[in-house]
């Protein structure tokens, strides 16, 4: 879905003529979009990413490295053109540790924050389920001072398909055939 869609959907909930829209709206539209998605992306459906790595066995900035990074999730060494899980690193707030080597880290991200300026087909990083729950959101917030009861009605539509998505998310880790990490030393 793109930026544009978002905003048509949330304006379609709204009942706005677009000129009224794009006037007096689109800044709280930038926003509560944004705090949507961060909602989505965090505590609804991650957006999974990976990158890679060159360490020298100091500690690496994973503001540098990851500049979205919302939550580490694994690393994999890189040895030989094969790629094994490893446990033998250490995260400490924005650093992290690991022997030297080449790695692949997994990490689920941020969904890159929307502005003013971003362009109408600008595609989102969120998945399409979650995709679909965030003009809910940014309708609840945009119209909780002109109707309450529209507003707590879409807000709670919203709650309810981000618990879904969560939901979902922890059924899909309990699923057979999941990755196991192997660990490179013996604790």
């Amino acid at each position: 879905m793109t930026w544009g869609e978002v905003q048509r959907q949330a304006l379609k909930k709204l009942d706005l003529p677009d000129q009224a829209f794009r006037e007096e709206y689109r800044p709280a539209l930038v926003q509560a979009a944004n705090e949507g998605a961060l909602l989505l992306a965090t505590a609804g459906r991650p957006i999974h990413r990976t990158a890679l790595v060159e360490s020298q066995g100091q500690p690496l900035d994973l503001t540098e490295q990851a500049p979205d990074l919302f939550r580490l999730t694994g690393a994999d060494r890189l040895e030989e053109g094969e790629e094994r899980p490893t446990l033998d690193y250490k995260w400490e707030g924005e650093q992290l540790w690991l022997p030297p080597g080449t790695y692949r880290l997994r990490y689920d991200a941020y969904e890159p924050q929307l502005t003013l300026d971003t362009p109408e087909d600008h595609t989102l990083s969120l998945a399409p389920e979650a995709q679909a729950l965030l003009p809910l959101y940014i309708a609840s917030q945009l119209y909780k001072h002109d109707n309450v009861q529209l507003a707590v009605l879409w807000r709670n539509e919203f709650e309810m398909g981000r618990e879904l998505l969560q939901l979902e998310q922890r059924q899909r880790g309990r699923e057979s055939g999941q990755a196991a990490f192997v660990a490179e030393r013996w604790f």
